[in-house]
């Protein structure tokens, strides 16, 4: 049974990535760490308000499919880890300092990316529609519906970034695009996440200083 109603957590998902990112990233200009931990919280809401308002087993939508998630994950993140290795490299970071970074800005700052930018808009998608027991020509044709959703989402929180309202922004929605597809393929949330964070932690520690990865991006 469709249920519509979900799709309108597409919208709070969008506005949560906006005033996150233009508020305490770009606004305020707060310090780096502060701003991630400002972020982290509100995805964490957002995700708790949408689990407990539509009563949502995680444990039912992690479990199904999760070898293929966690194999797609790995696969696609090795091919946006050689897009970053593929880089000039910065002025790298060491010590303790870049564990915490691989750690803070790597894994974790990775992975809520992922759930925000593509897992999120997937489970509305999935959930709205009831794809769970529909065909697999009726999922590859919401796929495009859940693109959609992940490319509204993506431009949405990018723009929050001075420097990503520019032609910048196509960067963004076509490597999201690319870290999404372990999710949109196997049908399980793990894959998107696990790209990201290979995708952070490998710019964390062959460019730091990115002008493309890990905004907000400060002179």
């Amino acid at each position: 049974m469709m249920d519509y109603r979900h799709l309108v957590w597409v919208v709070f998902g969008a506005l949560a990535g906006f005033f996150a990112s233009f508020i305490f990233g770009d606004l305020f200009h707060l310090p780096l760490d502060l701003y991630y931990f400002i972020y982290f919280l509100t995805v964490a809401i957002l995700f708790a308000a949408y689990i407990r308002k539509t009563r949502l087993n995680l444990r039912e939508l992690f479990s199904k499919r999760l070898v293929w998630g966690i194999l797609l994950g790995l696969v696609f993140g090795a091919a946006v880890v050689r897009n970053v290795l593929s880089r000039p490299a910065t002025a790298r970071l060491a010590g303790l300092y870049l564990i915490w970074q691989v750690v803070w800005r790597g894994l974790f700052y990775g992975t809520i990316d992922g759930l925000l930018l593509s897992v999120f808009p997937w489970i509305v998608t999935w959930r709205a529609f009831d794809l769970e027991k529909k065909g697999l020509g009726r999922r590859i044709v919401f796929s495009f519906l859940t693109w959609i959703f992940i490319i509204l989402i993506t431009t949405a929180y990018h723009f929050g970034y001075s420097d990503f309202r520019s032609n910048k922004i196509m960067q963004a929605n076509i490597g999201n695009t690319i870290m999404s597809l372990p999710t949109l393929l196997s049908a399980n949330p793990v894959g998107a996440p696990i790209a990201h964070a290979a995708l952070h932690i490998a710019a964390v520690i062959h460019t730091p200083e990115t002008e493309v990865f890990l905004p907000p991006h400060r002179k």
